[in-house]
């Protein structure tokens, strides 16, 4: 294999496959990429056997091959290598000599039969949904996903997609158990009712992709028993989904609450980082008072110090003192971004809804605590 490529080009390449190379070291062959060149350029492989990512890139071919090396060793080389283009050419099957301007490095490589192949998704029945759409979607939930759940399927964002008069609505949701958030879109595309459970790494890596260009254009998914399939660009990503059933998670979404009231979006998130600088490390607890005219936010922690700050708003209901862990308070917000929000409460055990305004298909809940 014989071949040269633009630094730019290669670069993209490696950068998009560093969170998808297994870095526990379980398979050797798994913290390698699969290179394979051919008349139609570069394809960059990498695979964890959980979630798989393919992309194709522009470069000069002079002798065709396939290749297995270090993902990571080649990204730190090509990462500082100063010149503009850069040659690849496998010599002996065991090494990959790569060159750009003085500069040389061999690296060993491994057998590329070793290499595992990406599953097989079929393409039929695929739904085009607009980049930016699906962007938004994954920041507004995955916050809420759980990390290492024992309940495993809570480690995975659920989908759900249903027909609907207009198109096809996408819901999805993330919980571990402590917060919920759950969003509601439309998009012009038509499939059957189904839902699935992605791991979060999948969904991570996702968000990533979609995060390179504002103006991403719309993307393609796919759906088999076992793998979600996601195509844009020249680039292919395909997951492992998670199998189980997924927990009931309507019945903590309050569906009425008595006490309501509205805050600035920014005022409530800096009076909340505020506070909590004098929470308690263990539960980072925060307490809400809320009063006619005016919402207190206070921490008392008897090693370190107190504080509370005094918010103006319109309320008049029935007063209210309840306890929230900071930190989740501030994962909601931060996934948030219009201008006013609406915290709604029952009592001071209940969980409290907090929604956006003017957007009735985003939903965030986090659950109370005893302060």
């Amino acid at each position: 294999m014989k071949l040269t490529i633009k630094k730019e080009e290669i670069l993209k390449g490696l950068q998009r496959i560093q969170g998808v190379v297994e870095k526990k070291n379980t398979m050797p062959i798994l913290s390698n990429m699969l290179l394979t060149a051919d008349d139609k350029g570069v394809e960059i492989v990498a695979t964890d056997l959980e979630i798989g990512l393919r992309g194709r890139y522009a470069a000069a071919v002079d002798k065709p091959g396939s290749v297995t090396v270090s993902a990571k060793k080649m990204y730190e080389i090509v990462r500082e290598l100063p010149a503009e283009n850069i040659q690849v050419n496998v010599e002996d099957g065991n090494w990959v000599k790569i060159a750009s301007g003085q500069s040389q490095f061999k690296l060993v490589a491994l057998p590329k039969d070793e290499f595992p192949a990406l599953p097989d998704v079929a393409e039929d029945g695929m739904i085009a949904i607009e980049g930016e759409t699906l962007r938004e979607m994954i920041k507004k939930t995955l916050y809420a996903v759980g990390e290492n759940d024992a309940r495993y399927v809570l480690n995975g964002l659920f989908v759900h997609m249903t027909p609907a008069k207009n198109g096809l609505n996408i819901r999805m949701v993330g919980t571990d158990g402590h917060r919920l958030s759950m969003i509601d879109r439309v998009i012009d595309a038509k499939h059957k009712e189904e839902s699935m459970i992605i791991p979060k790494k999948a969904m991570m890596e996702l968000r990533r992709l979609l995060e390179e260009d504002s103006s991403a254009a719309e993307l393609r998914l796919g759906f088999s028993k076992n793998h979600a399939l996601f195509k844009r660009d020249g680039l292919v990503m395909v997951s492992k989904l998670i199998d189980g059933n997924y927990p009931n998670y309507l019945q903590v979404v309050p569906a009425k609450s008595t006490k309501k009231v509205s805050v600035s979006k920014d005022v409530f998130t800096h009076a909340v980082k505020r506070v909590s600088i004098l929470s308690k490390e263990k539960t980072n607890a925060v307490k809400l008072q809320l009063e006619k005219n005016r919402l207190v936010l206070s921490t008392n922690n008897p090693e370190v110090g107190e504080a509370n700050e005094e918010l103006s708003v319109d309320y008049t209901g029935e007063e209210i003192t309840i306890g929230f862990n900071s930190r989740y308070l501030m994962d909601v917000l931060t996934a948030m971004d219009r201008a006013n929000i609406t915290l709604e409460l029952s009592d001071a055990l209940s969980p409290c809804l907090i929604t956006e305004e003017g957007d009735e298909h985003y939903k965030c809940v986090v659950m109370s605590m005893r302060v």
